[in-house]
Protein backbone atom coordinates (compact mmCIF):
# COMPACT_ATOMS: atom_id res chain seq x y z
CA UNK A 1 0.00 0.00 0.00
CA UNK A 2 1.35 3.56 -1.04
CA UNK A 3 1.28 5.69 2.43
CA UNK A 4 0.84 9.49 1.81
CA UNK A 5 4.53 10.67 1.91
CA UNK A 6 5.41 8.00 -0.39
CA UNK A 7 2.70 9.57 -2.88
CA UNK A 8 4.21 13.13 -1.86
CA UNK A 9 7.58 11.90 -2.49
CA UNK A 10 6.97 10.12 -6.06
CA UNK A 11 5.45 13.17 -7.26
CA UNK A 12 8.89 15.17 -6.40
CA UNK A 13 11.11 12.30 -7.91
CA UNK A 14 8.83 12.02 -11.43
CA UNK A 15 8.21 15.78 -11.40
CA UNK A 16 12.62 16.07 -11.62
CA UNK A 17 13.14 12.85 -14.22
CA UNK A 18 10.44 13.55 -16.06
CA UNK A 19 11.44 16.80 -17.12
CA UNK A 20 15.47 16.14 -17.66
CA UNK A 21 14.00 12.43 -19.94
CA UNK A 22 11.68 15.31 -21.75
CA UNK A 23 14.40 17.68 -21.97
CA UNK A 24 16.88 14.94 -23.06
CA UNK A 25 14.59 13.25 -26.03
CA UNK A 26 13.77 16.91 -27.27
CA UNK A 27 17.25 18.42 -27.84
CA UNK A 28 18.55 14.96 -28.73
CA UNK A 29 16.01 16.11 -32.23
CA UNK A 30 18.30 18.66 -32.85
CA UNK A 31 21.00 15.98 -33.74
CA UNK A 32 20.38 15.80 -37.34
CA UNK A 33 20.62 19.35 -37.82
CA UNK A 34 23.78 19.65 -35.95
CA UNK A 35 25.57 16.38 -37.08
CA UNK A 36 27.94 18.28 -39.23
CA UNK A 37 29.46 19.90 -36.17
CA UNK A 38 30.77 17.15 -33.55
CA UNK A 39 31.83 19.52 -30.87
CA UNK A 40 27.75 20.58 -31.33
CA UNK A 41 26.41 17.51 -30.77
CA UNK A 42 27.95 16.51 -27.42
CA UNK A 43 25.69 18.55 -25.14
CA UNK A 44 23.14 16.77 -26.72
CA UNK A 45 23.95 13.50 -26.29
CA UNK A 46 25.26 13.79 -22.93
CA UNK A 47 21.83 15.05 -21.94
CA UNK A 48 20.22 12.06 -23.78
CA UNK A 49 22.46 10.35 -21.33
CA UNK A 50 21.82 11.86 -18.78
CA UNK A 51 17.72 11.78 -19.42
CA UNK A 52 18.25 7.73 -19.74
CA UNK A 53 20.27 7.34 -16.33
CA UNK A 54 17.52 9.48 -14.84
CA UNK A 55 15.09 7.10 -16.21
CA UNK A 56 16.29 3.81 -14.76
CA UNK A 57 17.33 5.38 -11.20
CA UNK A 58 13.41 6.26 -11.55
CA UNK A 59 12.54 3.17 -12.47
CA UNK A 60 14.92 1.02 -10.20
CA UNK A 61 13.50 -0.45 -6.83
CA UNK A 62 11.66 1.94 -4.84
CA UNK A 63 13.93 4.96 -5.75
CA UNK A 64 10.66 6.58 -6.59
CA UNK A 65 9.22 6.49 -3.31
CA UNK A 66 12.33 8.00 -1.34
CA UNK A 67 12.72 11.70 -0.44
CA UNK A 68 16.34 12.15 -2.28
CA UNK A 69 18.57 14.85 -3.75
CA UNK A 70 18.84 12.42 -6.98
CA UNK A 71 16.34 15.27 -9.05
CA UNK A 72 18.42 17.68 -8.05
CA UNK A 73 21.77 16.40 -8.89
CA UNK A 74 20.03 15.44 -12.39
CA UNK A 75 18.96 18.55 -12.52
CA UNK A 76 22.61 20.35 -12.25
CA UNK A 77 23.83 18.28 -14.34
CA UNK A 78 21.50 18.72 -17.04
CA UNK A 79 22.44 22.57 -16.37
CA UNK A 80 26.27 21.79 -16.15
CA UNK A 81 25.98 19.84 -19.79
CA UNK A 82 23.87 22.89 -21.50
CA UNK A 83 26.44 25.36 -20.15
CA UNK A 84 29.36 22.92 -21.21
CA UNK A 85 26.97 23.45 -24.65
CA UNK A 86 26.92 26.99 -24.71
CA UNK A 87 30.84 26.95 -24.26
CA UNK A 88 30.91 24.47 -27.42
CA UNK A 89 28.77 26.39 -29.43
CA UNK A 90 29.58 30.03 -28.41
CA UNK A 91 31.54 30.61 -31.81
CA UNK A 92 28.03 29.63 -33.80
CA UNK A 93 25.24 32.30 -32.85
CA UNK A 94 22.48 29.94 -34.68
CA UNK A 95 23.41 27.07 -32.65
CA UNK A 96 23.86 28.74 -29.42
CA UNK A 97 20.40 30.56 -29.34
CA UNK A 98 18.65 27.11 -27.85
CA UNK A 99 21.12 26.66 -25.04
CA UNK A 100 19.80 30.08 -23.41
CA UNK A 101 16.31 28.60 -23.10
CA UNK A 102 17.55 25.46 -21.82
CA UNK A 103 19.85 27.48 -18.72
CA UNK A 104 16.38 29.28 -18.17
CA UNK A 105 14.52 25.43 -17.87
CA UNK A 106 17.50 24.01 -15.79
CA UNK A 107 17.56 27.04 -13.37
CA UNK A 108 13.81 27.03 -12.84
CA UNK A 109 13.55 23.66 -12.42
CA UNK A 110 16.81 23.62 -9.93
CA UNK A 111 14.75 26.33 -7.64
CA UNK A 112 11.37 24.46 -7.88
CA UNK A 113 12.97 20.96 -6.59
CA UNK A 114 14.84 22.66 -4.14
CA UNK A 115 12.16 24.17 -2.51
CA UNK A 116 10.12 20.72 -3.25
CA UNK A 117 12.66 18.36 -1.35
CA UNK A 118 13.16 20.90 1.87
CA UNK A 119 9.29 21.47 1.97
CA UNK A 120 9.26 17.95 2.25
CA UNK A 121 11.93 17.28 4.75
CA UNK A 122 10.15 19.91 6.86
CA UNK A 123 6.68 18.39 6.82
CA UNK A 124 8.25 14.92 7.61
CA UNK A 125 9.98 16.15 10.67
CA UNK A 126 6.58 17.93 11.88
CA UNK A 127 4.86 14.27 11.39
CA UNK A 128 7.45 12.77 13.28
CA UNK A 129 6.86 15.45 16.36
CA UNK A 130 3.44 14.82 16.53
CA UNK A 131 1.98 11.97 18.38
CA UNK A 132 -1.17 10.29 16.70
CA UNK A 133 -3.80 11.49 18.45
CA UNK A 134 -6.41 7.97 19.49
CA UNK A 135 -9.87 9.02 19.82
CA UNK A 136 -12.77 6.39 20.88
CA UNK A 137 -15.88 7.02 19.03
CA UNK A 138 -19.25 6.04 20.61
CA UNK A 139 -17.88 6.22 24.08
CA UNK A 140 -18.88 8.57 26.55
Amino acid sequence: MLTIREAINRGYNLLGVSIIVISGLSFFADLPAEIDHLPHIVDEVLLAVLALVAFVWYMTGRNKYSLTIMPIVFAVLGLAIKILGLFLEFSDPEDRGDEFGALVLFVVLIVVLTWQYFASRRLAAREKQQEPQVVELGQR
